[in-house]
């Protein structure tokens, strides 16, 4: 998910983050050319143009500043090992909050979330070394999002997650772990805070035992600074959002340091030939006509602080308004040396002139000055010293915004690698240059991952009139389309209403007139998940709409006469059997239920006939005979939940019934029919908690129309959507929100794990129709996976001592 800033006719769409990338006044790399996707070497790829969404964490190895790891926040974590020219996925079962290297093991790192994971091969296979893996019972996948724990019986690891790990500079046995405050999934509101302090680990062994140290009081862990930077081996200086403390890991003594602002930000540090330096960040405040707060600095390991503000607040008088700076990244061998990130500086010598800038700021003297390295008004990058991609083609450098991930070489304080609202970037010269790292620019135009997938995507949609044309419809980044079977990839946004352009739902080919295409979209994304709906006014603050083509993709214009300005649109159906000249079409409008054009979408109506209260619609499914199925989406309103439900229509969507769930089914996600016998239904599930498990879910399958239903897929799973085998209708592909898709060759009665995918969020699984035996799965953020659709047979676990049976017991179905 994406922010659209610094234009005022976009608005916020939702604060997630994505790789920032700044480089030279060139323009973006250009790469050989490339063929289309194959899964001929019997793995699974990722398709896309690259970017997209938010990321996380820049963290660079102290021995090689081209071997970097970076997370986003929809659950895939990265590493190069060419300085972002090139980008493998890891799947760690839920998002990764941290990284650290092993200075003194240049192979080994660590990565935390729910668990700690160590590699000892840079970043390839990874093992799971907290908790033990014979202390857990079982992994859940619980609430609206799938969110993953270890069920062990130990509230650390059920109820919190690890913010930070350190590992000590000087004794690669020590390590240092903290843990956020204790909360509580909840199935459509924020986690429930359970406490007020985090909590401190260490173990002496690398991880084969850990020692609890005690609370610190905040939130979350903001650093971990190693005791040996102060010649004290065994102590832990621990900054949190509310607290710094130094802990004894022999005695368990603690010291109580001061901070000097009662809320951080941000804190880091180093140790240079002058000692450690250590840096927190706080946001600016007035007081009483006196700015407080800002960048400070300790020489002394937080035994005192002093403002590092110098130049940063020539202005505010001026203007009116105080900066607001985010995140900091500090070189850790020369901490004199501290890149800092800033979102906001009003800036203009008169009223009029006044602008918002952003971008990077450096220091070389322990914040006693600054200077730009990257500045933007939105608009324009100052001194054009970054090489974009083709974000900032479509939209501007204002897109993405700001940093809010800084990650500098522990060796090198001129290599500075950036994350932000859609990119990643980096600086190999202290900031004079910037470049991008997600995307290659192909000689025909068009743009093509290298590997930093961060996006959501919903269909994979196919030309009957070329084959090698396709569209994937996104989140965040709308709609692209690839001539060349999905090689390369071209925005497709012209014409399309700015407002709108956060996401395309779906789109439909007209089957018998070439290039005519219509898309459906909405600035309200990541439907149908019930957190979009803790929004007070979704419904009516966001904007949405049908857009029409008439020359393949390459322009739109809106086609809404009838439809309110602000329907946020998911899915638009077109009746093959209506005339070419006026076809008929069915579009679903959240909150607003379904709009129906007789005159190709000319003008439309309601067709809400006996569809009750709840019209969150979803999506529709037409059958060969015409019949018309809706399914509507469980939605939050007035503070209440709105169960989802099936209903069906024999004449045009003039009038509906509703369809007969099972009790426990309240989450209906999607449909298909069998083609051979369109009486064979399967209903994808998405389950809720109750009774302290996830109960509702799975895939139903009705044999008679809809009359009745037998779950054929264990109820606990959050099932996105189904697909049929085109060829052999008895082959059914399920893809979940549980790190894993499966494969049924005998209608659902017994199932296999599609090995070799494990992404954690999957959405729905596409046969490609003209490959036989290969299969697309579009995902919650990591863009499309393309693979053989019998999986890859004996490949690897990203998670080396993983095991199935923890998730998925010994499943293999519900049987007869």
């Amino acid at each position: 998910m994406k922010l659209f800033a610094f234009s005022p006719t976009r608005m916020f769409t939702e604060v997630l983050v994505l790789l920032f990338i700044v480089s030279g006044c060139a323009g973006p790399k250009e790469s050989a050319d490339k063929t289309p996707p194959s899964g001929e070497t019997g793995r699974w790829e990722v398709i896309g143009p690259g970017g997209g969404g938010s990321m996380f964490t820049p963290t660079v190895d102290p021995a090689d500043p081209e071997h970097v790891f970076l997370r986003c926040d929809m659950t895939g974590a990265y590493v190069t090992f060419d300085g972002g020219s090139s980008w493998k996925m890891l799947n760690l079962r839920t998002v990764v909050q941290d990284f650290a290297f092993d200075p003194l093991q240049p192979d080994r790192a660590y990565a935390a979330n729910q668990g700690l994971y160590v590699t000892e091969d840079r970043g390839l296979n990874w093992r799971l070394i907290y908790p033990s893996p014979d202390k857990i019972l079982a992994e859940r996948m619980v609430n609206d999002h799938a969110a993953q724990y270890y069920q062990t019986g130990d509230s650390l690891t059920e109820f919190s997650l690890i913010d930070k790990v350190r590992v000590d500079p000087e004794n690669s046995d020590r390590l240092y772990a903290g843990w956020a405050a204790l909360s509580v999934s909840r199935d459509s509101l924020p986690p429930l805070a359970l406490g007020d302090s985090t909590a401190i680990l260490y173990s002496a062994d690398r991880g084969a035992s850990w020692r609890k140290l005690g609370r610190v009081f905040g939130r979350h862990v903001l650093a971990l600074f190693p005791g040996s930077w102060r010649d004290k081996p065994d102590e832990v200086t621990v900054v949190t959002d509310r607290a710094c403390v130094r802990i004894s890991t022999v005695d368990l003594k603690r010291e109580e340091l001061r901070l000097p602002a009662e809320s951080l930000i941000a804190a880091a540090g180093g140790k240079g030939e002058k000692g450690s330096v250590l840096y927190v960040l706080s946001s600016f405040d007035n007081a009483s006509g006196k700015p407080a707060g800002g960048v400070f600095r300790s020489t002394d390991s937080g035994a005192s602080w002093e403002a590092a503000n110098a130049g940063l607040l020539e202005d505010w008088k001026l203007n009116g308004k105080l900066p607001f700076f985010n995140t900091l990244g500090v070189c850790e061998s020369v901490p004199e040396a501290v890149y800092l990130s800033c979102r906001s500086y009003r800036a203009g010598k008169a009223p009029e002139e006044l602008k918002e800038h952003f971008g990077v700021l450096k220091s070389l003297d322990a914040g006693r000055s600054w200077e730009w390295v990257y500045r933007s008004d939105g608009n324009r990058v100052f001194g054009d010293n970054y090489r974009g991609s083709w974000m900032v083609e479509s939209y501007g450098p204002g897109y993405t915004g700001n940093p809010h991930g800084l990650g500098v070489s522990p060796a090198n304080p001129d290599i500075c690698y950036s994350t932000d609202y859609g990119r990643a970037s980096r600086t190999l010269d202290g900031g004079k240059t910037w470049e991008q790292l997600y995307a290659d620019k192909l000689p025909g135009g068009g743009y093509s991952t290298r590997g930093l997938d961060v996006t959501t995507c919903y269909g994979v949609h196919f030309d009957p009139f070329d084959k090698n044309h396709l569209f994937i419809t996104y989140t965040d980044i709308g709609l692209f389309q690839s001539h060349d079977g999905g090689a390369s990839w071209v925005h497709s946004l012209k014409g399309v209403p700015e407002d709108w352009w956060n996401t395309c739902y779906w789109l439909v080919f007209d089957p018998s007139v070439k290039d005519r295409i219509w898309s459906v979209w909405g600035n309200g994304h990541d439907l149908p998940r019930l957190k979009m709906f803790r929004r007070p006014g979704f419904v009516d603050n966001f904007q949405g709409g049908v857009a029409l083509s008439e020359d393949g993709g390459r322009t739109w214009r809106r086609v809404t006469s009838g439809m309110p300005d602000n329907t946020d649109c998911t899915h638009i159906l077109l009746d093959p059997s209506s005339p070419a000249e006026a076809r008929t079409l069915y579009v679903c409008g959240t909150g607003r239920g379904v709009f129906k054009s007789t005159d190709s979408g000319a003008s439309w109506k309601t067709a809400n006939q006996d569809l009750g209260e709840n019209l969150y619609s979803w999506e529709t499914v037409r059958l060969p005979d015409g019949t018309l199925y809706l399914l509507m989406m469980r939605a939050l309103k007035d503070d209440r939940i709105l169960g989802g439900g099936l209903y069906r229509s024999k004449d045009g969507a003039e009038n509906w019934s509703q369809v007969e769930l099972p009790m426990d089914v309240t989450g209906p996600n999607g449909l298909t029919f069998d083609p051979e016998d369109p009486e064979v239904l399967y209903l994808s599930c998405w389950p809720r908690p109750s009774g302290g498990m996830e109960r509702g879910g799975g895939l139903l399958r009705s044999v008679d129309g809809g009359k009745s239903w037998k779950r054929i897929f264990r109820g606990d799973t959050h099932v996105y959507a189904a697909a049929l085998d085109p060829a052999n209708p008895e082959t059914v592909i399920i893809n979940t929100f549980d790190s894993a898709a499966f494969r049924s060759e005998d209608r659902g009665l017994t199932w296999r794990r599609l090995e070799g995918y494990d992404f954690k969020w999957g959405h729905r699984p596409i046969f490609d129709p003209h490959h036989p035996g290969m299969l697309y799965l579009t995902t919650f953020g990591g863009s499309v996976f393309y693979g053989p659709a019998t999986g890859v047979p004996g490949a690897k676990e990203t998670i080396e001592n993983w095991t199935p049976t923890w998730r998925w017991d010994d499943y293999t179905g519900e049987g007869e």
